[in-house]
């Protein structure tokens, strides 16, 4: 897992710059595993609108572009570098897919009109500065038979807990923390699973 602390949080953040370049490969190298999960989630639903909130590298997304296919592929980060990184990335799947791609937090969101099939984010929940007003957003985005899945970095350092923005992750608890706060978003989780990865996935559906 890759170490988190100091300006190596900024980077998890905000890929930027050389570094941010080296950051994101290894990020991507790492995280193929719960690609690979997410993947496995998406294929019997084959959503025709999908929506990940915290791109990264844009390799799920291409993944879901080239295997899925869907009709609207929208996804949303923070980092110019990968909005450009991933633009390069999804440019020949834009033939069948209308591809959009923001540069923004999960609080851009908030400017997309829905339904969506699927919305996902994955490793990107610790940076949500209002869980509860993005889960609420998400709420009213994603379609009555929809899937929300987010996968969580499972362990995390006092340091980074302070520094965190989302005060569910910086509780010391984000897994429970997060599948409470589902509930109160009006979403039922339907999967519950510890990945061998080391992080955590869960599936939500309305409720």
């Amino acid at each position: 897992m890759v170490a988190i602390e100091g300006r190596d949080v900024a980077q998890a953040m905000r890929l930027h710059g050389p570094t941010g370049r080296v950051f994101g490969f290894v990020m991507e190298r790492l995280s193929a595993p719960n690609y690979r999960w997410v993947m496995a989630q998406l294929t019997g639903l084959r959503p025709q609108s999908y929506l990940e909130i915290g791109f990264g590298t844009g390799e799920l997304a291409q993944l879901v572009a080239r295997k899925l296919q869907p009709a609207r592929l929208v996804a949303v980060d923070p980092s110019e570098l990968k909005v450009r990184s991933a633009r390069r990335k999804l440019e020949p799947f834009a033939e069948y897919s209308r591809i959009e791609l923001l540069h923004g937090d999960d609080t851009a969101i908030a400017s997309l009109g829905g339904p969506f099939d699927a919305i996902v984010a994955t490793h990107s929940f610790q940076f949500w500065r209002n869980p509860m007003a993005t889960l609420a957003r998400i709420h009213a985005l994603i379609g009555p038979d929809g899937l929300l899945i987010v996968v969580l970095r499972k362990r995390k350092t006092r340091k980074v807990q302070k520094w965190i923005p989302n005060p569910i992750t910086r509780s010391g608890d984000e897994i429970g923390g997060a599948r409470q706060a589902l509930a109160d978003a009006g979403f039922l989780t339907i999967a519950d699973k510890r990945l061998r990865t080391g992080s955590h996935g869960l599936i939500a559906i309305k409720n």
